[in-house]
C-alpha cells in the first residue's frame, strides 16, 4: 500500500515538472521548492519555508520542502517572517541542507 502511494506522489511531481517545463513556469511555484536570494553575506530571503526550527544567535535551522536549511553565523536574527517568506540577516558564514 505504501508503494502505490509513494508511486502516486512521484507520478503527481513528475507531471508538475513537465508541465512546469512545457508552459515555462517558474517551478518553485509550481513545485513548492523554496527559492534562496542572498545579498552578500548579511541578508538572505527564503521564500516557500515551511517553518523555523531553531532560532539562536549563532544558528538558525528552517524547514523546507528539500529539507532542513541550517544558516551559521553571527549575530543571527530573524527580522522579518511572513507566511511566504523570511528574511534573516546577520554575519552569515555557512548555509546547508541536512538530509
Amino acid at each position: 500500500m505504501k508503494k502505490k502511494k509513494r508511486d502516486k506522489a512521484e507520478n503527481a511531481e513528475n507531471f508538475r515538472k513537465t508541465l512546469s517545463a512545457m508552459l515555462e513556469l517558474p517551478r518553485e511555484i509550481t513545485l513548492d521548492l523554496p527559492l534562496i536570494t542572498m545579498l552578500g553575506a548579511e541578508e538572505l530571503t527564503i521564500e516557500n519555508y515551511k517553518g523555523v526550527i531553531e532560532y539562536a544567535d549563532d544558528r538558525i535551522r528552517i524547514n523546507t520542502k528539500c529539507g532542513i536549511l541550517r544558516i551559521e553565523g553571527k549575530k543571527m536574527l530573524i527580522k522579518r517572517i511572513t507566511s511566504e517568506n523570511i528574511l534573516v540577516g546577520g554575519a552569515i558564514t555557512k548555509m546547508e541542507y541536512l538530509q
